[in-house]
């Protein structure tokens, strides 16, 4: 799953952009257009490129709106389901349960199914997105991981692991469901490796992502992705990893959404840089950071409840939940003052 030590980039890691510009003949057709584009900036209806005067803000309580409890009943009910290693009958089952959910809260769900080769074979993957505003594009992705990593050996449950990623996202989910914010909420599936991260072993979801949104000229209007993963510890403490350059001012704004709130001793840096999730967005010069917790167990910095059959739910606290994914709303919240994209 999670390394100190960073994957081989991709081969189409550099970005392209594509700065070619098109003529439109004027017509009625067009001024019709500019007018309608007009009046949606004007009351906040069109997508966060375009609709910036008096478009509405995210409300400053939207942090303290994150119900915990909530949370944590999704995480027993996807612990529940017990090892969820993809293309397993149980992932298919908290795929379901996640999808109802977010049907529950009114927001239109995507299934993005395909099939990759791996070292265990073919297995056919599925990430989830939920958008906030279905017609447009990305402008923040806050996602993480559903499944669990593959042991034949153990009963590897994930509660932290898998679980905790899950359920915060769900109730994030429900807190930005119908907020004024271009929001993609992904489960990404296929994030632990089988074996050891490689071109073609672990990060399925989040590279198969990067990659349509790349064809489909998507990728340049993200402002910032943001990971959560191994969020449920109860000895919380983030672990915010070295970020490329164009990702560090999305860390430092972390700091000062965590300051904000009263949390800043929940979050400290690395001076190394840390594969997971967000690694090829950055590696494609999209600005996202990781809020994870590398270091579960009961010796300090030892780790030593990851990737164990002891990664359960008592070793995990709906507080842990709440920490991370205040930090993360109010994160999404600063951000989404600053004009995007920026000229």
């Amino acid at each position: 799953m999670k390394s100190e030590v960073r994957s081989q980039k991709p081969e189409n890691g550099n970005r392209k952009v594509n700065t070619q510009t098109f003529g439109f003949r004027f017509s009625v057709f067009w001024l019709l257009t500019v007018v309608f584009c007009l009046l949606c900036s004007a009351f906040g209806l069109g997508c966060g490129k375009t609709a910036v005067t008096g478009k509405p803000k995210l409300p400053a309580d939207l942090a303290n709106r994150f119900n915990a409890e909530r949370a944590w009943h999704d995480m027993e009910r996807v612990v529940g389901f017990g090892p969820r290693p993809s293309g397993s009958e149980a992932l298919t089952h908290t795929a379901a349960y996640i999808m109802e959910q977010l049907r529950a809260a009114s927001l239109q769900v995507e299934e993005e199914a395909f099939t990759t080769n791996t070292p265990r074979g073919p297995i056919a993957f599925k990430n989830i997105i939920a958008r906030t505003r279905p017609d447009c594009p990305p402008r923040f992705i806050i996602a993480g991981h559903y499944d669990t990593k593959w042991f034949p050996k153990i009963k590897f449950v994930g509660a932290n692991d898998g679980g905790s990623s899950t359920a915060a996202l769900l109730e994030i989910a429900r807190v930005l469901a119908g907020q004024p914010v271009d929001a993609w909420i992904v489960w990404f599936d296929g994030e632990e490796a089988i074996q050891e991260y490689s071109e073609k072993d672990g990060l399925v979801g989040s590279t198969h992502l990067v990659r349509r949104l790349f064809a489909e000229k998507k990728l340049g209007q993200i402002q910032a992705v943001v990971i959560l993963d191994m969020v449920g510890d109860k000895r919380f403490q983030l672990t915010l990893p070295k970020p490329e350059r164009w990702s560090a001012p999305v860390r430092q704004q972390a700091l000062i959404a965590a300051a904000t709130l009263g949390l800043r001793d929940y979050a400290m840096l690395l001076n190394y840089p840390m594969v997971d999730d967000h690694s090829p967005f950055d590696w494609n010069h999209v600005p996202a950071i990781d809020l994870i917790d590398f270091d579960y167990g009961n010796i300090p910095h030892q780790n030593n409840f990851w990737h164990t059959e002891l990664d359960t739910l008592d070793k995990c606290s709906p507080t842990s939940l709440r920490i991370a994914s205040q930090i993360a709303l109010e994160l999404v919240r600063r951000l989404e003052y600053y004009k995007w994209p920026m000229k």
